[in-house]
């Protein structure tokens, strides 16, 4: 966990300044560093982020990236003073929150009966008890056509190659992975904007594709419902797919929690709307759950087919 790295980080910066994080929290400043607040750390590049060298803070891939609230000191959490990875082993500071708090929302349930698989069979190596990672309940997720229904799309496709059936085209697979990036990118708010410099470094659960649109998944797979999630893991795959493909597509984000309870499997989206790519500025669109049977009845289900089949 990476509280404590960030007590230990404050406290760096309290045994520098005293006064120079309370100053910029009460100051209209929304980033740090900035032209008020300069890189204390760094005389020579006053106005550069902050990063591990300056801190003389190592292994910054273990504390920098923050995902949940937990990794963040209790004054960070309390002064909504976010650190914000924008570079190789560097971040900012962000006077907002990044977290969101899917407690808040009303999930609609929705009839297993409107969702229709995308092909006639499902995948054999998805029903077996396979290793239950995001990648292999989002692909689940895409074969049930749960993802089909969330985005209201019958059509579809790989990035570069449809895949026929009797039915229509479908994607199979998208783009996921980890994505280092070979330029700068722009975090941007409806107050001001912040540069993240080329070599940062994040991951990509799932993109899908069809003829208009381009849609990002952020997946979370644990036994218990997800409460919060950091909304960077969202926005920095849109900032990303927004710079290559320069605009000439609609980009739509959604998040995925996925949990398994009671021999069944449910599936939690929802899908949020940064507008004009502010990351302060969005709205959740929509948030449904699906419920689904575990691999457990599929399997039995097979075995009672394979004897009736032999008989």
């Amino acid at each position: 966990m990476a509280q404590k790295d960030w007590i230990e980080i404050i406290d760096k910066f309290n045994q520098k300044d005293k006064g120079f994080i309370a100053n910029f929290l009460n100051s209209k400043d929304s980033f740090c560093p900035g032209e008020n607040y300069i890189n204390i750390f760094d005389e020579n590049r006053p106005f550069n982020n902050f990063n591990s060298k300056n801190l003389n803070k190592p292994k910054p891939a273990n504390w920098i990236p923050i995902y949940k609230k937990e990794d963040l000191s209790n004054f960070l959490i309390e002064n909504n003073l976010m650190p914000i990875r924008s570079g190789q082993g560097e971040f900012f500071f962000y006077k907002g929150t990044v977290f969101f708090d899917l407690t808040k929302l009303d999930f609609k349930n929705i009839n297993k009966n409107e969702v229709r698989q995308i092909d006639s069979f499902f995948p054999l190596s998805l029903k077996v008890d396979f290793q239950k990672n995001e990648n292999a309940f989002l692909n689940k997720a895409m074969a049930k056509g749960i993802l089909n229904h969330f985005v209201n799309k019958k059509d579809l496709k790989v990035l570069e190659k449809k895949i026929y059936n009797k039915n229509t085209s479908r994607l199979l697979y998208g783009q996921f992975g980890k994505i280092k990036t070979t330029f700068d990118l722009i975090f941007k708010t409806t107050k001001n904007c912040k540069l993240i410099n080329r070599g940062f470094q994040f991951e990509m659960d799932l993109v899908l594709e069809s003829e208009d649109e381009i849609f990002i998944f952020e997946a979370k797979s644990t036994n218990q419902y997800t409460k919060t999630f950091s909304l960077l893991q969202l926005y920095y795959p849109l900032i990303y797919l927004q710079f290559i493909t320069t605009y000439r597509k609609k980009i739509r984000t959604i998040f995925i929690d996925i949990t398994t309870k009671d021999n069944k499997e449910i599936y939690r989206l929802v899908e949020f709307d940064f507008k004009n790519s502010n990351f302060d500025d969005f709205e959740v669109l929509k948030s449904y759950i699906y419920e689904i049977e575990a691999n457990s009845k599929y399997i039995l289900e097979d075995i009672i087919e394979n004897i009736s089949i032999n008989k």
